[in-house]
């Protein structure tokens, strides 16, 4: 009898164990998570650009993990800065239409 219980025993601390590998694992997989420089700018660009021309980007600075972008659509003379968060949300920071 002492020998079903030990089993059980190692049964629970198993999936106990397993457990919390998981949930190590699952934390270090989102809180490393983080959208690319190139990523970040590709939602830029796809973004702002429509029938009347590309959107080109000017500058990417990193800080506090999110990318501000200043891009430029010279075709429909429209420019300005936006923020790509690293859940990827694009806000826009300035935004100017001639």
């Amino acid at each position: 009898m002492n020998g079903h219980a030990d089993n059980i025993k190692d049964i629970i601390l198993w999936k106990i164990f397993s457990l919390v590998v998981f949930a190590l694992f699952f934390v270090l997989l989102v809180g490393c998570s983080k959208i690319s420089e190139n990523n970040a700018e590709q939602m830029i660009i796809k973004e702002y650009s429509n029938h009347l021309g590309e959107t080109t980007i000017l500058s990417t600075v990193e800080k506090d993990n999110e990318y501000f972008i200043e891009w430029e659509n010279k075709n429909d003379k429209s420019n300005g800065t936006s923020k790509v968060s690293t859940n990827g949300e694009l806000t826009i920071v300035e935004m100017e239409i001639e």
